[in-house]
């Protein structure tokens, strides 16, 4: 296994946006390449917040600078180079499964935060093949294959049982798994299949004509059940379901909210034509609708068939604390630079818009009803700031 302590000197400094980069004599350092996140740890007791290699070096982040020369004792966070070992052998062995038995190829890979994921070269991957990929993984994890990391001479390579070509010279690194995988690749593993835990898919996405899989191993994978099963654990509370029945009781309830959104939608335009005949029975130039107590969408209808009569409609919504102005195109007034132009003014809102609607937001009901008062002044009385 790899040592997380050394004892070393700081051999060079630089500075950028990003804080004092030093390099070491020598660094048990993982720096960020191929998909993997660069180790984490201290130096000294200065937290390492990124590594980086350019031009053949090692380049350490930290947040102040330490002097050339001085010895300092270096240690790397276990549990988050345990964590990157464990996903980065999980790709190896969700790529060797998928392209010797299945014929598909890894296109790219990554760890994130939280999860990590495979670009692969298919777009016909279901979950039913998902769920019996996970199975064949689970038992390589079973059968607990010992993983070798070594070094060879470039012309000592089986070019044959090489995962992928590579282009480097010299000594070149293989990551073997027995039996699965053989592999040119300079980032950190586990020493066993069984180390993985688990491994467990949890998305599946079309990207440029291929699949992105999402998957978690290890502890990832412990902490994504849980959270799985807290989130069920609330399903089962707040619908009195099981795990056998929850699947048809959400469908039960999605349609239901869709026919609710049906009723809803048809009682809003009933509702909205009743206003509008309202509003419409003043003769003024500005019609204005304000509501106090509906919702945002039927703010918004209400004013667009005010417009949509030749006039010039002011809306506002007390729940949003937004101003709505809008017509159907035929008057010259620009209304977003009206709107624009009038808050600045009043020192009030922000908002904006086009030649034919705009809007603005407040931070309170009575800036909101200021700004009401004022624009709608402003319009009957043609004073136009654009």
């Amino acid at each position: 296994m790899e040592p997380y302590t050394a004892s070393t000197v700081v051999t060079s400094i630089k500075e950028d946006g990003n804080g004092h980069w030093h390099t070491l004599e020598n660094s048990p350092f993982y720096a960020e390449g191929g998909g993997q996140p660069a180790d984490r740890g201290w130096i000294g007791t200065l937290p390492v917040l990124d590594v980086q290699i350019k031009d053949g070096e090692v380049w350490h982040l930290l947040s102040e600078s330490l002097p050339t020369g001085k010895a300092v004792e270096v240690r790397i966070d276990e549990d988050v180079r345990r964590d990157h070992s464990i996903q980065h052998t999980a790709q190896h062995v969700i790529t060797a499964i998928l392209e010797d038995r299945h014929g598909i190829r890894t296109l790219s890979f990554g760890i994130g935060e939280t999860d990590s994921s495979i670009e692969i070269e298919t777009a016909t991957m279901d979950w039913a093949h998902v769920e019996a990929l996970e199975q064949e993984m689970q038992q390589l994890i079973f059968e607990n294959r010992p993983i070798h990391v070594y070094e060879i001479p470039e012309e000592e390579i089986d070019r044959m049982r090489l995962r992928k070509e590579t282009d480097r010279t010299g000594m070149i690194r293989i990551v073997e798994i027995e039996g699965l995988d053989y592999n040119a690749c300079g980032g950190t593993h586990v020493e066993t299949t069984g180390q993985l835990g688990t491994i467990h898919v949890t998305a599946m996405k079309k990207v440029r004509g291929n699949l992105r899989l999402t998957y978690v191993a290890g502890n990832r994978a412990i902490k994504a059940t849980q959270q799985a099963r807290a989130a069920l654990r609330t399903i089962h509370h707040t619908f009195s379901t099981t795990n056998e029945s929850v699947a048809a009781r959400v469908i039960e309830e999605h349609t239901i909210r869709l026919e609710r959104e049906k009723e809803i939608k048809t009682l809003e335009e009933r509702i909205a034509k009743a206003k509008v005949e309202a509003v419409l029975k003043e003769d003024n130039y500005v019609a204005l609708h304000v509501g106090r107590t509906e919702a945002e969408t039927l703010t918004i209808a209400i004013i667009e068939r005010i417009a949509a009569t030749g006039r010039i409609a002011v809306g506002a919504n007390y729940g949003t604390q937004k101003l709505f102005v809008m017509h159907d195109g035929t008057q010259d007034i620009a209304v977003g630079t009206f709107l624009k132009a009038a808050l600045q003014e009043m020192q009030i809102g922000r908002g904006g818009g086009n030649h034919k609607q705009a809007q603005a937001r407040f931070t309170s009901v009575a800036e909101l009803e200021k700004g009401i008062e004022e624009i709608v002044k402003r319009l009957q009385e043609g004073v136009l700031p654009c």
